[in-house]
């Protein structure tokens, strides 16, 4: 049940931004020098789980010769070896719906399984780290997504009831967060995600403009 909206919880991985592609070109160039062919179909099931676990889930299928902790670092450094050139772009639509909430006076978090230098970055890059009232990412909380912990981390945060909270999520792993945590969650499909993997999500829309109509509309 969803009373007044008093908090908008933002992913970041193809929630906020456009980092998908880019996240998945990082983790091919990784896997090829281990002789590994990564296809992006490989990478989907991947897409909103942290990138501790991740590196655990390709250590044991493709039988790696590297630690997980090791492999999840080396993805780190590489990561943020791309984000000292440039930033992720920022997803169609998603400025209006954060100038909206502004305007509301609701309150913006971003809960993320993504590294907290990969986050920040994007927002200062985009000039939204002032517009937004909480950060949870990738190791914040003693559980990652899928556990409810980041949300219910940043609820606590905010000091805002489940009940008058959004997430907006794009991934199996995060909506399971969201909604672990009783929070209404809508859900972004991409032209790549299964509608399958969204079914658990309270409302799944095409694009972010239709998120902000029905925003409005609640």
């Amino acid at each position: 049940m969803l009373d007044k909206i008093e908090a908008l919880l933002l992913d970041h991985d193809g929630t906020l931004v456009n980092s998908e592609p880019a996240q998945f070109e990082i983790w091919q160039e990784i896997l090829a020098e281990y002789q590994v062919e990564y296809t992006f179909e490989d990478f989907i099931p991947r897409i909103g789980i942290p990138g501790n676990l991740t590196a655990e889930h390709l250590v044991e299928r493709y039988q790696l010769p590297v630690a997980a902790a090791e492999l999840a670092q080396i993805k780190e450094q590489q990561t943020d070896s791309y984000l000292q050139q440039k930033a992720f772009p920022l997803m169609p639509g998603i400025s209006d719906i954060i100038d909206w909430a502004k305007v509301q006076q609701i309150k913006l978090a971003v809960v993320s399984g993504a590294e907290r230098p990969s986050v920040m970055r994007s927002l200062q890059h985009h000039s939204l780290l002032s517009k937004v009232d909480c950060i949870v990412a990738g190791g914040d909380t003693s559980k990652n997504k899928p556990d409810p912990m980041p949300y219910l981390a940043a609820l606590e945060h905010l000091q805002v009831s489940a009940r008058c909270a959004v997430a907006l999520e794009d991934s199996a792993g995060g909506i399971e967060s969201a909604t672990g945590a009783n929070v209404t969650c809508v859900a972004i499909q991409h032209s790549f995600t299964p509608i399958a993997k969204l079914t658990k999500a309270n409302k799944i829309f095409a694009s972010h403009s239709d998120i902000l109509a029905w925003l409005k509309s609640v």
